[in-house]
């Protein structure tokens, strides 16, 4: 049989490596001379405890093989950047330091990253360096569970998607980690079409600028209305708005989605809607319905 796959350029068959978990992008070394070297080259990191075969093993061993998986798989590459970096794992107390600092150091040196998405539940090994921030490259980026440096400043020109959830500062007043800044974070991406915010210890010490391009947002921090007043799809906290006065109209609703308390349904029934009079007749029944989840 004839290997045409092997006869494409490498270029081409690094693109089409990019779109597996690593560890199978790995595993081509063992194919012939040809594929030896390519993993080395694929622009993506992949890993994730769910859909691999990490789970066959014990707890303790689960931990052990996933982060060395990844160590090998960061200090085979060298300093090949990455354009994709898809990272999801769970904590171990038997982790070195070294492991974080290669995720750290790959972080920093991806300057031309596209997509980056980290989930590491309950281990705040990873704290995600500022100059994330200003990759400029970056279209989505979707963090979990995750710490991060200063971002005091941000210019994420092509970010499109923001989907971040439980993240925290690594810099602490009274022990304490400081709040995020929403309006300065989102003003630093002017093109977002997709945002979703949830258990972020913020605030808001800036102006929030107009989101023209904004399509999706999710939100269960309190953030002002009106910058979504353009969107196509809605889910919010209702409790969080105890005051809720909208003096402006969603032209371009289709989809609301509401999160509130029943009680608290009850008990503003009549100002609820009130207020839905500022709703396309299409989505007008939603807010009196009480939609769980997150």
């Amino acid at each position: 049989m004839v290997d045409l796959i092997s006869s494409l350029p490498d270029e081409i068959i690094c693109y089409i490596l990019s779109f597996f978990p690593s560890q199978q992008v790995a595993a081509t070394s063992v194919l012939s001379k040809r594929w030896n070297l390519l993993w080395h080259y694929v622009p993506s990191l992949d890993f994730d405890t769910a859909i691999e075969h990490f789970w066959r093993l014990n707890r303790q061993k689960t931990f052990y093989t996933f982060f060395r998986s990844v160590c090998f798989f960061l200090v085979g590459r060298g300093d090949q950047p990455f354009y994709r970096i898809h990272l999801k794992c769970y904590s171990s107390n038997d982790i070195t330091e070294s492991i974080p600092t290669r995720i750290r150091t790959a972080l920093s040196e991806s300057c031309r990253v596209q997509i980056l998405n980290l989930l590491c539940r309950q281990w705040r090994g990873i704290v995600i360096p500022s100059v994330v921030f200003s990759f400029k490259t970056l279209v989505a980026l979707m963090l979990e569970c995750i710490t991060v440096e200063d971002i005091s400043f941000v210019d994420l020109p092509l970010l499109k998607i923001l989907k971040l959830n439980i993240i925290i500062s690594s810099i602490k007043i009274d022990l304490n980690p400081i709040k995020i800044d929403l309006s300065h974070l989102l003003s630093g991406g002017p093109n977002l079409e997709d945002l979703k915010l949830r258990l972020l210890p913020c605030e808001a010490k800036g102006k929030f600028n107009r989101l023209p391009n904004l399509v999706r947002a999710k939100i269960n921090v309190l953030l002002p209305l009106e910058i979504f007043k353009d969107v196509k799809v809605l889910k919010f906290d209702l409790f969080r708005y105890p005051n809720l006065n909208l003096n402006f109209d969603f032209h371009n609703l289709v989809q609301l989605h509401l999160d509130v308390d029943m009680d608290w349904l009850l008990g503003n029934r009549p100002r609820l809607l009130r207020e839905s009079r500022h709703i396309p007749p299409a989505t007008s029944d939603i807010p009196q319905k009480a939609v769980g989840g997150f």
